[in-house]
């Protein structure tokens, strides 16, 4: 079962502290039968006090005064909006129309932290609008695509020409799909085209994915075989390599 916030639901992970804990729920209809078992409490000593006859009309009047009550929540809450309060961290959560709507949960997973910090700034501020605007996140994606290959070493004005060189200097064709890949869906987010993000969200977060894909074969990987190299092989046969293969 997903512990994924959910409208109405007993647990789910808090997005203020991150665990699975149980939520207390309230909208109007909570408050309104909060007023009538209040109502109830206070009439209680003197119901017991009086005849049975008598039980009804006191019925009839604390029904009266619950449904004014309701009445009057209904004037100062919204019918659309609960709160659900986290019995973990005692924070509360907003939603309008059975969508959380504070705090905004991040649906991306984090950014690649080989990526230039201008980048990661880029991927979060995407991350945080996605929900919202498939295609202005996509559209930031690209722009992010743009920066990375800055860091790659091109030059980063025409990405479809720095791809183009990529592949020249023997790009892995799975790498050159992800960066078509980002580099057409965030042109589409530009210029609709035939991809329709607004009806498939879905395809803006895989987006996210794909970047960190590509930073993570392309930057991570290396460097670390990079570091891994340079401080397993001693330096005098790093030196032999370098000879074997005339770079010395």
């Amino acid at each position: 079962m997903s512990d994924a916030p959910t409208f109405k639901a007993k647990s789910f992970q808090c997005p203020h502290c991150g665990i699975a804990a149980q939520q207390d729920w309230f909208d109007v209809a909570e408050g309104g039968d909060i007023a009538l078992q209040l109502i109830q409490h206070l009439y209680l000593n003197y119901r017991s006090s009086v005849s049975d006859y008598q039980q009804k009309t006191i019925n009839d009047f604390l029904k009266g005064v619950s449904r004014e009550f309701t009445s009057s929540l209904q004037r100062f809450i919204p019918q659309k909006i609960a709160v659900s309060t986290c019995s973990q961290c005692g924070e509360p959560t907003l939603w309008v129309e059975r969508q959380l709507v504070f705090p905004k949960t991040l649906s991306a997973h984090p950014p690649n932290s080989d990526l230039g910090p201008e980048i990661i700034n880029i991927y979060n501020e995407a991350s945080s609008i996605v929900t919202d605007s498939p295609k202005g996140a996509a559209a930031l994606l690209r722009l992010a695509l743009q920066k990375l290959l800055r860091q790659l070493g091109k030059h980063g004005k025409n990405i479809n020409q720095d791809i183009q060189e990529l592949v020249s200097d023997g790009l892995s064709p799975k790498i050159q799909q992800a960066l078509d890949l980002v580099r057409v869906i965030g042109n589409n987010a530009v210029h609709p085209g035939e991809i329709n993000l607004d009806d498939n969200r879905e395809i803006a977060e895989k987006l996210f994915q794909i970047l960190n894909f590509i930073a993570e074969e392309m930057i991570t990987k290396p460097r670390e075989l990079e570091e891994l190299y340079n401080t397993t092989i001693p330096e005098h046969t790093r030196g032999h390599i370098r000879k074997r293969d005339g770079g010395e």
